[in-house]
């Protein structure tokens, strides 16, 4: 028996953008992110034979809040925070997960890690940190930006 061929996606495929978001007039990457979890809650009820939980169709449907993150740069993130700034009021934004183009080493072709993405729309901005627990005396450690926000929906395409 055969297995079918597959093509794993490596977690540094990603490129990781917001919409409208750019540093020095290119987008600002981000390189973490905590992925994709749909939740639904519905009624249960028992219908009094057989003793086991049963669940109604429909229900409400949400999106585990997504946190993103970057390394920070001061020189070069003013636009970030000031991106951030505008979106404390609630206004929306959308966040894109895009998987990306992988060039193969030696004379091979390129490989296309798909042409779909993620696109998180209605995004509404819950918090954002940065500089947390910041330890000076430990120079290894990078200081990263963490933004995290709520999502209306959510598509593959």
């Amino acid at each position: 028996m055969r297995l079918d061929a597959i093509s794993p996606i490596a977690n540094s495929d990603y490129l990781l953008t917001i919409e409208g978001l750019s540093v020095d007039g290119s987008p600002a990457y981000f390189t973490k992110f905590s992925g994709v979890k749909f939740n639904r809650t519905g009624a249960e009820f028992t219908d009094g034979l057989s003793n086991a939980k049963r669940y109604v169709e429909g229900g409400v449907k949400s999106y585990q809040n997504v946190t993103i993150s970057k390394p920070h740069d001061p020189e070069r993130d003013q636009a970030v925070i000031d991106f951030l700034k505008t979106k404390e009021d609630g206004s929306k934004f959308t966040f894109r997960a895009r998987p990306i183009r992988k060039t193969a080493t030696g004379n091979e072709a390129e490989t296309f890690r798909g042409t779909k993405a993620w696109d998180f729309t209605g995004c509404d901005l819950v918090s954002w940190m940065c500089a947390d627990n910041v330890d000076s005396s430990d120079g290894a450690q990078t200081v990263m930006l963490t933004i995290e926000f709520r999502v209306e929906q959510v598509e593959y395409k």
